[in-house]
């Protein structure tokens, strides 16, 4: 996962949940459910915009609340965190 996008999210979905998110921390919280974020970005792009062939993943809400935090480490826990299956799998508790 890039720094910058992650490579399986629409760079547009990337950034409207990192505006989204910025929405929700400057309105008083501290943590927040990343499922929440992206029903709001459905809802953006299917009722507001009009875009009803838009399709929104929901796998893309571990991944999206990861790179939000990432790339702002003062974030870090605004997302509850879970291990990845896969990790477990492999037995390491990072992607």
């Amino acid at each position: 996962m890039s720094d910058d996008y992650p490579a399986s999210v629409p760079i547009d979905v990337c950034q409207l949940f990192e505006e989204l998110t910025w929405q929700v921390w400057e309105a008083g919280f501290d943590r927040y459910s990343s499922d929440a974020v992206l029903h709001r970005i459905r809802w953006t792009e299917h009722v507001e915009r009009g875009h009803r062939e838009f399709k929104c993943n929901d796998h893309w809400t571990a991944t999206l609340s990861r790179w939000f935090m990432k790339k702002h480490p003062s974030m870090s826990g605004f997302f509850e965190i879970r291990v990845l299956r896969s990790a477990r799998f492999y037995g390491d508790d990072e992607e």
